[in-house]
């Protein structure tokens, strides 16, 4: 740029709908403030929050969150330094670093440029102008990005081990999602009981890791439901690339260190886990296609099974992911009929209008979310990512017996509160420290890269079209765009 001119640089611009639209912006870098850091970005991670924006905003979440019509995703990063503000220390300038948008700086920007980018250029030499502000806020999906030096972490140790920082970064949200859940809602301790219900294996897998990870203090039991495919056995565990190489050192490390070889191997949850499907159930029953309520029966009938394979005591903690929990549709009983036809209820001064009579509430077959309940144990926790939930006054009954309690996790939240930004800072600085020791595995083929400026559309459909309701950000494989 020509003297008292900023440097430019482009950045993806989406404006949100179904579809969402992209398109390139030109944005000004302005100079920065002591604690800054402009960092040149070669990779980012598409996360199930990004989709999520991109398709709209949900209401209830837009009540807590400032939207706009346009913003710049992205969160998760990797690049390396161009340069420093003067207040910062211990970061030269190329050095590789991975860093994090938190919610504040991500929500202070996006919606007022033109998606051309018109606003942006013709806005240059006004350090108060409006590409200016787009600029200082919003996403990493950009050539580069400006963020406080908390916000990066220096990576030269993973990019020396010679790791695949496109992977790397592409597995840092489910992972940092996987230990806010374990730490905020799971709280487990040991001889504690878990239950997870998810549609598949692989949207529970990095949660999988943590628990592995947290062997010394938890070791099972863990039931695992899946909606779909067929039950988990411990060999699917073992085998599966991301879980395999913490199963093969028996996690956790520190029990190696112990001299003591009476100890034996480390145990986890592996040696203390069952696992359950809900397809597989219903195809015992009655083989052929699987019916939207055969489902919901199944289901109701496996929380049985596993609540009796506690002896009664009750499970410690639920977490059911994208699993239903309204209230089903009143029930209609049909009309007994007699010998020649006519409804039996017309004799007893019921008009017979024909479709039924509706089953008086108590003789109603309990809701998903009342067997739930009823399977906790003594001040157990049901854990669900549903947005939608339905009690009754007697569910509400039932739960105070129990002493037990209802929490939400929403796995968007981390991200996007500013209240939450010391979190989410703490969790990104602990899973990039386990992945340069080698204690959580990067899985270079569990992830799909897209180039920004050129495939974006292309990562988006993929991560939606894989029937991504996010119930723990953990898509398979991962997104990662390569900003070239």
């Amino acid at each position: 740029p020509s003297a008292g001119q900023q440097p430019l640089a482009r950045a993806l611009q989406v404006r949100r709908g179904v579809p969402p639209s992209a398109s390139v912006v030109v944005l000004p870098q302005r100079s920065l403030a002591g604690s800054d850091v402009l960092v040149q970005v070669h990779a980012a991670a598409l996360t199930s929050t990004d989709a999520l924006l991109c398709s709209g905003m949900p209401p209830a979440l837009s009540e807590i969150f400032p939207s706009s019509a346009t913003f710049i995703p992205g969160f998760f990063f990797y690049g390396e330094v161009l340069s420093t503000g003067q207040f910062v220390r211990d970061l030269n300038v190329g050095e590789p670093v991975l860093g994090v948008i938190d919610g504040t700086t991500f929500a202070s920007g996006g919606g007022s440029v033109g998606d051309s980018g018109v606003s942006a250029a013709n806005h240059l030499s006004s350090p108060g102008g409006v590409g200016a502000e787009i600029e200082d806020g919003g996403g990493c999906f950009r050539e580069a990005v400006r963020v406080h030096f908390s916000s990066l972490l220096p990576v030269a140790e993973l990019v020396a081990a010679r790791l695949h920082m496109p992977s790397v970064v592409a597995h840092l949200p489910p992972m940092v999602n996987a230990l806010f859940c374990l730490t905020s809602h799971l709280q487990l301790r040991e001889g504690q009981a878990i239950l997870l219900i998810v549609p598949r294996l692989g949207e529970i897998i990095f949660l999988l890791q943590r628990l592995l990870l947290n062997a010394d203090a938890w070791s099972g039991p863990l039931f695992l439901i899946v909606q779909f495919g067929h039950a988990p056995t411990r060999a699917d565990l073992e085998r599966h690339p991301l879980l395999r190489p913490l199963v093969a050192r028996g996690v956790p490390l520190a029990c190696l260190d112990n001299d003591d070889a009476n100890l034996g191997p480390p145990r986890s949850f592996i040696d203390d886990f069952t696992g359950f499907s809900v397809e597989e159930h219903v195809q015992q029953k009655s083989p052929g296609a699987v019916q939207l309520d055969q489902s919901s029966e199944a289901l109701t009938e496996l929380v049985r099974q596993v609540h009796g394979l506690t002896g009664g005591a009750g499970i410690d903690v639920v977490m059911a992911c994208d699993v239903d929990l309204t209230l089903p549709d009143p029930v209609v009983q049909q009309e007994p009929l007699d010998v020649v036809g006519n409804s039996a209820s017309v004799g007893n001064g019921i008009s017979a209008g024909g479709g039924g009579i509706p089953v008086a509430p108590h003789d109603r077959p309990p809701s998903l979310l009342r067997t739930l309940f009823g399977a906790l144990a003594l001040r157990g926790r049901l854990v669900t990512n549903s947005r939608k939930v339905e009690m009754m006054p007697a569910d509400g009954e039932h739960l105070w017996l129990k002493e037990g309690s209802l929490s939400f996790w929403n796995p968007h939240s981390l991200l996007l509160s500013g209240a939450r930004q010391g979190t989410l800072l703490h969790a990104f600085a602990d899973v990039v420290a386990r992945i340069a020791r080698a204690e959580l595995p990067v899985v270079e083929s569990e992830v799909s890269q897209y180039r920004l400026f050129e495939q974006f559309h292309h990562a988006l459909e993929a991560s939606i079209g894989r029937g991504s309701k996010p119930s723990m950000g953990a898509l398979s494989p991962q997104i990662a765009i390569v900003v070239a």
